[in-house]
């Protein structure tokens, strides 16, 4: 079931990428990168954290599996700014 889950998030991932329009960078100081992604459900702000991308939306909150379709394609879409192992796998291994 976790496997079917996380390749429907991946294809959600793949089809933002084909829509660039989507993201949109917000500028603050202070901040190394924040974007907002308009999804199909609505706009979600991703940013990086402590060297990691969270997201606001629900799914990444409240699933627990820190993992989403919005941060998958800001980790694509902005890969030249971001840190190695920016998104955290579910059953991957300690870094």
């Amino acid at each position: 079931m976790l496997q079917s889950h996380l390749q429907s998030l991946i294809a959600k991932a793949h089809r933002y990428q084909e829509e660039p329009e989507r993201f949109e960078r917000i500028s603050v100081e202070g901040q190394s990168l924040r974007v907002r992604v308009r999804g199909a459900n609505g706009d979600h702000e991703v940013n990086l954290v402590d060297g990691r991308l969270v997201c606001d939306c629900d799914g990444f909150a409240h699933r627990g599996e820190g993992i989403c379709a919005h941060v998958l394609a800001v980790e694509y879409h902005f890969k030249d700014e971001l840190p190695a192992n920016a998104v955290e796998w579910p059953f991957a291994a300690p870094v």
